[in-house]
């Protein structure tokens, strides 16, 4: 009754080809018969119309009762007898059936294709809205599940959380989703679906997540301030996010967030730089509380900040306007192999050249020999006809009167900035000229040598967290032999001899040379043996302390506290920056090289320190102290030398690993340990 075109009720609306018949182009038949006859044109009229109908006849479709005239016949019969009454409501109302005439046909259907087609789009949703029954039986069904699934998401969510979390919830919700929505508007309420927890997550339940120097996320609610720590982060997402799309659909107004310090939660325990004192430390977002202000507040609990100490250079301003300098790629001087290192280039280890002043040894007693002087090298290769010891090193000191004037320059090349500082720390591709805001090294004396007994090892109140057995230094016994350039009277007098000719010696010392006999009787007072005890001590993140005794190998005293070993394998070899804790634990931590603990002798030598750390695969730098000459120790004391806890570059940090790692991942690398003769001018 309200349609304006009807069908059958009772029957069939549809017609179904069922014999293949391909489709036939009608008027190319037309053509192709006229075309025929025209070639061969005939007189008979009877002969033209018969073909005229089986030309026809061919393009009908009807060729058996199941055909489209049949089908078509029933609908025009009923519609002149009874009409359609299409009516399926549930109460039924009188029908009106009306036949037009073919002009008014053609009228209300030129009115109906302008009605549908040429109207707005707005209207065509409406009625589709009202006649597509999936497109409303999936709104409503889809409608009903979203709130379900939202309330899945939002269910036990903690005041905030990071975005591996929400991405789990989300998933969890879509799939509840899924379970229930059908229809072709599942796509769309997907989307809302992620939109809408997006927005929640967004709404002040965001966590900060950026990245401690020891790869911890921080577990703050979204904030400024801080620090960049080790990168990553929401904030750095959302940044990126933004380069990415210029015009976001939701900016995030950084303005309103709270301003606070990054807090990953967790809590290591450290010692101090001379090792006596163990404390908790936060843990560290800023290369300053890493290697800097940690070791200087439990330096003053436990008083090594008032010890004897070696200044490492800073960066020292001038005025209150200094800044970060902004460091660009550059290789290094010509004829050092190149490679990758965060955008500078880095010696490789098989052709790294040795510094001056480094002395380093091999383990079974092999010869080492490096020619130094107290402030420089002789250029003369040192001579090989010299019978050496089995049970140590030699070192051959070729001692000289004057400085020349290349020596003097060295000093000179590097002039300190004062008004720009190095970001990072200083490694040996660092530009010249810059130095850090702050020193990541430490170097101390605990005092006299005596602090140490071999017999008993370090005990707990000398060093806090020493694991048992491990307690103990190495004994490392080197032969020094003495070259000079010119007459042996003018650099080392005799052991009669209690004043030379530059100063006076310390009465002490002429006992501890240990020369050998000439032909003569008389000791020859140019080569002796020293012993030096050296340790180096690992760190994990619970607080236990270890040496290593070798680079694969943790040192450990026999059932009555004897130690076998020597220092010969760790002052000769690259000693690894990480190293498996012999702690037991369930889940097996990695210690990092902290300290290099060294007890020097009474001989009048000084031991010299100048390490070099690479904490990572060949492509990192190597880290140094930046000091233009190696350190060098006082006779007779107790030093410890405190490595940074965290290597930061210019671009960024060399996160420590949590996993065990080859023992070649990060290491110390040989050349640390040096002897140089002490000037008599140092003596007066």
């Amino acid at each position: 009754a309200n349609s304006l075109f009807a069908i059958p009720a009772n029957q069939e609306f549809v017609f179904v080809q069922t014999k293949v018949d391909p489709s036939t182009d009608s008027v190319a038949n037309m053509v192709n018969s006229l075309i025929d006859f025209c070639k061969a044109p005939t007189n008979d009229s009877n002969r033209n119309n018969e073909e005229i109908i089986n030309t026809f006849s061919k393009l009908s479709l009807e060729t058996s009762d199941h055909n489209f005239r049949t089908f078509l016949k029933q609908h025009i019969d009923q519609a002149y007898n009874k009409g359609f009454d299409d009516n399926f409501g549930r109460h039924s109302t009188p029908g009106y059936f009306e036949i037009p005439s073919a002009s008014l046909w053609f009228e209300v259907s030129n009115k109906a294709f302008n009605f549908f087609m040429l109207m707005s789009y707005l209207r065509i949703k409406n009625i589709a809205s009202l006649l597509d029954t999936d497109m409303r039986f999936s709104e409503g069904r889809c409608g009903k599940v979203l709130p379900l699934a939202t309330a899945t998401y939002q269910e036990n969510l903690p005041p905030h959380y990071t975005r591996d979390y929400h991405e789990t919830k989300l998933a969890h919700a879509l799939s509840v989703f899924a379970v229930h929505a059908r229809g072709p508007l599942f796509e769309q309420y997907t989307a809302q679906l992620e939109k809408d927890c997006d927005r929640f997550w967004k709404n002040g339940r965001q966590m900060c997540e950026v990245l401690s120097l020891t790869g911890n996320p921080c577990t703050n609610p979204l904030h400024r301030g801080g620090g960049e720590g080790a990168g990553g982060g929401e904030l750095q997402g959302e940044a990126n996010k933004t380069l990415d799309d210029p015009e976001p659909s939701e900016s995030l107004d950084r303005t309103q967030l709270p301003l606070m310090e990054h807090s990953s939660g967790v809590r290591y325990i450290s010692a101090c730089n001379c090792g006596r004192k163990q404390g908790p430390r936060e843990d560290p977002f800023t290369m300053r509380a890493a290697n800097y202000d940690f070791y200087q507040l439990l330096g003053e609990e436990c008083g090594c900040n008032h010890l004897e100490s070696i200044r490492f250079p800073v960066f020292q301003p001038t005025n209150s306007k200094v800044r970060a300098a902004q460091l660009f790629s550059s290789k290094t001087s010509s004829g050092t192999p190149q490679g990758n290192t965060q955008g500078f280039s880095l010696e490789r280890d098989g052709d790294t050249r040795v510094d001056p002043g480094f002395v380093s040894g091999q383990s079974g007693g092999s010869d080492i020999i490096q020619e130094e002087t107290v402030s420089r090298l002789s250029p003369n290769p040192p001579r090989g006809d010299h019978s050496l010891p089995d049970t140590g090193h030699e070192i051959i000191i070729q001692v000289s009167d004057t400085d020349s004037e290349s020596n003097k320059d060295k000093s000179l090349v590097r002039q300190p900035s004062t008004t720009e500082y190095l970001p990072g720390m200083l490694h040996a591709d660092s530009p010249a000229g810059l130095l850090p805001q702050f020193p990541s090294w430490s170097l101390v004396c605990l005092g006299p040598s005596s602090l140490y007994s071999h017999n008993l090892g370090l005990q707990d109140q000398q060093q806090a967290g020493l694991l048992g057995g491990s307690a103990y230094l190495l004994p490392w016994d080197v032969t020094v032999r003495l070259e000079h350039h010119r007459d042996r009277g003018s650099g080392w007098p005799t052991v009669s001899d209690q004043y030379g000719s530059r100063g006076k010696i310390q009465a002490t010392t002429g006992a501890l040379l240990r020369g050998r006999k000439g032909k003569g009787g008389n000791k020859d007072l140019s080569e002796f043996v020293v012993k030096i005890f050296v340790g180096v001590e690992y760190e994990c993140p619970r607080g236990h302390r270890f040496m290593c005794s070798a680079p694969d190998k943790v040192l450990k005293t026999t059932g009555s506290g004897l130690v076998k070993d020597n220092g010969n394998k760790v002052t000769g070899n690259d000693m690894p920056l990480y190293f498996p804790c012999p702690c037991r634990n369930a889940k097996p931590l990695v210690a990092q090289l902290m300290r290099i603990h060294v007890v020097t002798p009474k001989a009048p030598i000084h031991v010299t320190l100048n390490p070099r750390v690479q904490p990572a695969p060949a492509s990192c730098p190597v880290f140094v102290t930046g000091c233009e000459q190696p350190l060098k120790l006082s006779q007779s004391a107790y030093w410890v030398l405190r490595l940074p806890y965290v290597y930061v570059g210019e671009h960024g940090p060399y996160l420590a690993p949590k996993q065990p790692v080859p023992l070649s991942y990060g290491r110390l690398l040989s050349g640390v340990y040096g002897i140089t003769e002490v000037q008599l001018s140092e003596n007066k």
